[in-house]
């Protein structure tokens, strides 16, 4: 009864105790029985993939020091993602590091990069002079029943300059500087004899060209499409996603332009505008700033009654399933009279209320609804927030390492984001 009673958290806290020290010790064999059974599987399945070159996921399995194609000196693994690796390399012929994009031995993937190679070396035929801020492709080849592609090394990619600033955003100037590189290279891409679509633009997919200068090159050409010779329906980074995109819509060069509107204001915020936790999210989240998309948009769409229904009372479109929608505006994202996000760029120079309303003007014409009234790269470019800019050369105060031009969003090498900012498609 004293057990029971007086000494009753004792009592339990000692039975506690025996139980989890019980379930602990069988967790513990079970693992250990697991991981036994788990590796003789593992080197079992290796033997078998890609006479034995492969993982179990179709990767390569890099060795340090090796020579690809009697040429390359292989260094370490730089990079990762869905399409396979990316590895930093010595060049012997050229005396210069490069970055080597291996793809996974499957066919679809094997079949997707042949699409990448042809989009690459037609971009570099019709940029011979190098100047377009797009990443070049130097050398392809087959290795071992990979797909290799080579690549100009590159640095941090422009999510790892928002992470080395705790995602407190960059300044202003610097996102103009960014902005207008980002447009030079939209610009070529819309060129009437070019006319391709990215489909992935993010600040994971705009690298520096060095660690502590804003020049910057736009990569990954993996999704890109020629304009009007679409494919897929599923494409570009969830929190850029364009609203044609996310309704069903046919879609054009425009997505891209979308995609970059976000990508400004996540430079200067440090978060992104739209995050949403799914599609649905997405839409709610557009909708919080934007209202509602034009009914022609909606009907069109594939999607677009998914998300959206006629009002009983009116013969307008409202959200389907609004989830807690908050209104918010653009004025409130970017601090526009208040000293710029949460006021910490309250009287600093070159972030006057002036400038956020330049800033603002050039962000509500990129983000649209309709693609056909979204302002298009060429008027962008000249646009006043942008007036005379200093050479791309100035600091950008990131940190100092070099990464793959070839490195997807997964593939930064600095850690996971913090909680809040996972990035997915």
């Amino acid at each position: 009864m004293r057990k029971c009673s007086v000494n009753l958290i004792d009592t339990y806290k000692a039975i506690n105790e025996r139980y989890y020290a019980k379930r602990k010790r069988h967790e513990e064999e079970k693992a250990a029985a697991a991981s036994q059974t788990g590796s003789s599987e593992s080197k079992s399945r290796r033997g078998t993939i890609n006479n034995g070159w492969d993982d179990a996921n179709y990767d390569y399995i890099v060795k340090a020091g090796e020579r690809f194609n009697d040429r390359f000196v292989i260094g370490s693994v730089i990079g990762k993602g869905s399409f396979g690796l990316v590895v930093k390399a010595q060049d012997p012929q050229r005396s210069e590091t490069v970055a080597i994009k291996i793809i996974k031995s499957k066919r679809p993937f094997l079949l997707q990069a042949q699409t990448e190679i042809k989009l690459l070396e037609f971009l570099r035929e019709k940029d011979p002079a190098d100047q377009a801020c797009v990443v070049r492709l130097l050398d392809h080849f087959l290795f071992r029943g990979h797909q290799c592609l080579t690549f100009e090394m590159l640095s941090y990619n422009l999510y790892d300059l928002l992470r080395h600033t705790n995602f407190k955003g960059v300044s202003l100037n610097l996102v103009r500087k960014f902005g207008k590189q980002i447009l030079k290279a939209l610009c070529f891409l819309q060129l009437p004899d070019v006319a391709i679509i990215h489909c992935d633009l993010k600040p994971e997919n705009i690298l520096l060209r060095h660690p502590k200068r804003s020049a910057i090159k736009l990569i990954d050409f993996g999704s890109s499409c020629r304009d009007g010779q679409t494919v897929y329906s599923y494409i570009q980074s969830r929190f850029y996603r364009s609203p044609e995109v996310l309704l069903g819509c046919s879609y054009s060069c425009a997505i891209d332009m979308w995609s970059l509107g976000c990508i400004l204001v996540e430079m200067h915020t440090g978060e992104p505008l739209f995050s949403g936790q799914d599609e649905a999210d997405q839409i709610v989240k557009i909708y919080e700033l934007l209202g509602t998309p034009p009914a022609h948009m909606i009907q069109a769409g594939t999607k677009g009654l998914k998300h959206f229904r006629k009002s009983d009372d009116t013969s307008a479109y409202v959200l389907r399933h609004p989830r807690n929608c908050k209104p918010r505006s653009l004025n409130d994202v970017l601090g526009v009279e208040t000293g710029g996000p949460d006021g910490r760029r309250l009287g600093e120079p070159g972030h006057s209320v002036t400038d956020y309303l330049k800033l603002k003007d050039l962000i509500m014409k990129m983000l649209k609804y309709d693609p056909a009234e979204r302002i298009c790269p060429f008027d962008a470019i000249s646009h006043t927030f942008f007036g005379i800019t200093e050479s791309a050369e100035v600091q950008t105060e990131a940190p100092g390492a070099a990464v793959s031009g070839a490195a997807r969003s997964s593939s930064s090498g600095s850690g996971q984001p913090p909680p809040g900012r996972a990035r997915s498609r």
